[in-house]
């Protein structure tokens, strides 16, 4: 789940009021749907609804549960050009919980299962 807008998907678009159509979206439009719909996995699988998820996927990330997965190299410094280069320095990705990723990212094969409480998938 990408929050960079350098790998947009394509949606189909059909609700009240709006020509129905495809089109590109990115970033945390593109992340946030992508997450609720593996929750939703996990719900399923779990029969029944999860609720607030906070304190199990941070339990998860302690005990390096395959399903959250480290990212420890990169950033998110950006330059773009406004007249001239700029550059917003941003912060270092490391091991454990750092200001670019929070906890990382998910194998959602893995995830799915240890969100719902069912060990051994």
């Amino acid at each position: 789940m990408s929050g960079a807008c350098n790998g947009a998907v394509q949606v189909y678009e059909s609700f009240g009021g709006q020509p129905a159509g495809w089109s590109l979206i990115c970033g945390t439009s593109e992340a946030t749907p992508e997450f609720a719909a593996i929750v939703a996995l996990a719900d399923q699988v779990a029969g029944r609804r999860l609720g607030q998820i906070n304190h199990t996927l941070y339990a998860l990330a302690a005990r390096h549960a395959r399903g959250i997965v480290d990212v420890t190299s990169g950033n998110n410094t950006v330059s773009f050009t406004q007249g001239q280069l700029r550059t917003v320095k941003g912060y270092p990705a490391r091991v454990g919980y750092d200001l670019v990723t929070g906890v990382g990212t998910i194998n959602a094969a893995s995830f799915v299962y240890e969100l719902a409480g069912i060990p051994g998938h």
